[in-house]
């Protein structure tokens, strides 16, 4: 960070569990966070797994310059040893944090990050270390920039899966096949029991989301 992009906002992608812990870290260093989401609201993509139960406790789920914050605010933290659902994640940390008067006026959702760049910079042009970034989104259609002095991406792998195949290459038919999978962490017994009742589903993984 140059002493010509420090006035600027350090922007974070990302309005996750990451990306909020993130913003409460940069306001602790006396730093300006801005914090984009995709999504309508905070913690989009928890939302969409938000019938899984964690396999760690809210000791493990809960940032120690969030709690800080959280705290600051008369928040009540739920027990350390509690395996949490995704909705509670949501309802209990995320959702408050990103109310807290520090942050509720420095996250927007509905943002879509497109591009990131250096204002200025091209192949023709170098010293980029000393250009602030640019970044690109959209915004109800619209094109929206801003300016930045770093940039953290705290956007997660939600929105892009491994493919099923090994060495990172989707396996032989997938592609084919994709109006018959399921995608990640699919709500079975809820939204979704109407696609595998009475059906044979094969589960890939062999971890604890498989199990």
């Amino acid at each position: 960070m140059s002493a010509s992009t420090a006035p600027l906002p350090v922007i974070v992608v990302g309005a996750g569990p990451v990306g909020l812990a993130a913003a409460a870290h940069l306001l602790e260093r006396g730093l300006e966070p801005l914090v984009l989401e995709s999504g309508e609201e905070v913690g989009d993509a928890v939302r969409q797994w938000a019938h899984v139960r964690l396999f760690s406790p809210w000791a493990y789920d809960v940032d120690v310059a969030a709690r800080r914050l959280l705290e600051q605010h008369g928040w009540v933290p739920p027990a350390d040893d509690e395996l949490p659902t995704g909705a509670e994640l949501l309802d209990r940390y995320l959702r408050p944090l990103a109310r807290t008067r520090q942050l509720r006026d420095r996250v927007r959702t509905g943002t879509r990050v497109t591009a990131i760049s250096r204002v200025g910079a091209d192949k023709t042009h170098s010293a980029r270390d000393e250009r602030p970034f640019l970044v690109r989104t959209e915004v109800d259609g619209r094109t929206v920039d801003h300016l930045a002095s770093a940039v953290l991406d705290a956007t997660g792998t939600w929105s892009s899966p491994n493919p099923l195949g090994m060495g990172g290459l989707p396996a032989p038919g997938e592609d084919t096949a994709r109006p018959f999978l399921l995608g990640p962490l699919p709500d079975v017994r809820g939204s979704r029991r109407a696609e595998v009742a009475g059906r044979h589903v094969l589960v890939v993984g062999a971890g604890h989301s498989a199990v």
